[in-house]
């Protein structure tokens, strides 16, 4: 059965680098089957509400060009787990530059943390699905034990809040963004030894995934070809758990290319997955 889904592409409207067309899109889904998809560009804080009302207005656009795609693609956004106090600092205009990452230092260790959005975004532009990224530490300790709490911490709150619908990337790693924010020489992925992750957390994730009907994102990242065999063994049997649990299992390529082939290969990702007992025919679609 092959993958036929993709939630998690990012449009040239995004924050980052991100340069999908809309209208490539289309035409390259067609190409590789995929017929049921959706974009979900960068949302971190009310800064990027800019950026959400462009990819809205290009979205649409799209469809009146392609009105047989009304109910295969869909419009979401990848909303990022941010701190109740840079919230706050945001809202009454408390920086310098406009902080397009938010605060990625001198937050209060353990602030809470938000979606800097509510209903009213949500039905302002028709906001079909939300993927919640854990993007960043929220100005805990370097240690080892800090992070794992830290991540923890957030994943909870994604899991358990009423706007999620896919968990993003479990585990995602940037060392170049930690480097950046700790200011450390070379801060490698502290994951990359699965094993790490204490049992009680990832039961705890699971359990609250289920309970909520969370989606938990299968990304495009763990095919990467600089990922330990042995962390991603670990990773894509802990994912065929989740699924055997009766979680739903999201396919995102997490795309910030011109295209979808440029940084997922769908059929090579099907079989690894089908070597691990997942099955991409009972993968989450809305």
């Amino acid at each position: 059965m092959a993958i036929t889904t993709d939630w998690h592409i990012h449009s040239k409207c995004s924050c980052d680098s991100a340069c999908m067309d809309f209208e490539d899109l289309v035409q390259e889904a067609e190409k590789l089957g995929i017929t049921d998809f959706g974009i979900s560009d960068h949302y971190h804080t009310r800064l990027q509400e800019a950026d959400i009302a462009a990819s809205r207005m290009e979205y649409e656009k799209t469809l009146k060009r392609h009105p047989e795609l009304s109910v295969h693609f869909h419009f979401g956004i990848e909303a990022t787990i941010v701190s109740e106090w840079e919230v706050n600092k945001i809202a009454f205009g408390d920086y310098d530059k406009p902080p397009v990452y938010g605060f990625r230092t001198g937050g209060p260790e353990n602030a809470p943390v938000v979606f800097d959005f509510d209903e009213e975004f949500i039905d302002k532009y028709n906001i079909e699905y939300v993927v919640a990224g854990m993007h960043w530490p929220m100005y805990c300790k370097t240690d080892l034990q800090s992070i794992i709490k830290e991540y923890h911490r957030q994943y909870m709150f994604a899991a358990t809040n009423k706007y999620t619908d896919i968990l993003a990337h479990y585990l995602w790693w940037d060392s170049t963004l930690f480097h950046n924010v700790w200011n450390l020489p070379d801060y490698k992925n502290p994951f990359m030894d699965f094993s790490v992750i204490p049992e009680s957390m990832k039961n705890e994730l699971k359990y609250a995934l289920l309970e909520n009907k969370v989606a938990f994102e299968l990304n495009g990242w763990l095919f990467s070809d600089n990922l330990p065999e042995q962390f991603v063994d670990s990773y894509l049997n802990w994912v065929s758990e989740l699924q055997e649990s009766g979680i739903k299992i999201a396919m995102g390529s997490d795309c910030h290319s011109s295209k979808l082939s440029n940084v997922c290969d769908y059929n090579k990702i099907d079989k690894i997955c089908e070597g691990y007992g997942i099955k991409s025919s009972k993968f989450f679609c809305i």
